[in-house]
């Protein structure tokens, strides 16, 4: 896991939108889903729930942005 894709993810949590985070990014927001599809196998968890107009986290994604949101901002 890499620092940066943590920082997508704390970024779609806040604005829960992979294309407004990949404009802040500068990056296709295939390459930030991908990033977060990536995060969400490696934990064997589902951070998100995808619909066509909105992103928002599940309980889990909420857990897991308490636990790790803090101490990637601090890093």
């Amino acid at each position: 896991m890499e620092i940066q894709t943590l920082k997508f993810f704390i970024a779609v949590y806040r604005k829960s939108s992979f294309v407004e985070v990949a404009k802040d990014f500068n990056m296709a927001p295939s390459s930030i889903s991908r990033a977060i599809s990536l995060l969400e196998d490696e934990l064997g968890i589902r951070l998100f729930n995808r619909t066509t107009r909105k992103v928002l986290p599940t309980e889990e994604g909420q857990a897991y942005f308490n636990r790790i949101g803090p101490i990637v901002e601090e890093w």
